[in-house]
């Protein structure tokens, strides 16, 4: 297959964010990607850009948001791109939705900041971010699982 690359570019608008779900869920579909396992990567992908135009852009409209998605033989990776106000790298370090024992969350004392990438580090293989001149990366990784 080599790999398939796609990108896509929305407004910073949030009416506009479900529009690379769709794109998402379809690529995902493509692969061994289960139903549940593409809509929960659509979910990523959606809270990733949504956070890019809330927190990056404080909500305004008229900035860019540049979404790439490259999708291999054994995962996926989507960037989401934007060019406003760099997270702060401790977010993504300390985001975490930590399982007790008994296998369920201690929703007490999850950060108020932080829930959507905490959700994203326990969907996703992989999930880092850079900044620099060219702008804020946030990267999601999946592994497509083997075919059985």
């Amino acid at each position: 297959m080599g790999f398939k690359r796609i990108k896509l570019a929305i407004d910073s608008d949030l009416d506009q964010v479900f529009l690379v779900g769709v794109a998402v869920n379809k690529l995902c579909s493509i692969s061994s990607f289960s139903l549940a396992e593409s809509y929960n990567i659509e979910l990523c992908v959606v809270e990733a850009i949504t956070n890019s135009i809330k927190h990056s852009y404080r909500g305004e409209k008229g900035k860019e948001v540049v979404v790439i998605l490259t999708l291999t033989e054994d995962h996926i990776s989507i960037d989401v791109c934007d060019c406003g106000t760099a997270m702060d790298p401790d977010v993504l370090k300390n985001a975490d939705l930590t399982y007790h024992n008994d296998k369920t969350y201690d929703i007490e004392n999850i950060a108020d900041c932080g829930r959507g990438i905490g959700i994203m580090k326990m969907i996703m293989d992989s999930v880092t971010y850079a900044t620099g001149k060219e702008g804020n990366c946030l990267t999601l990784r999946k592994n497509i699982p083997p075919v059985e």
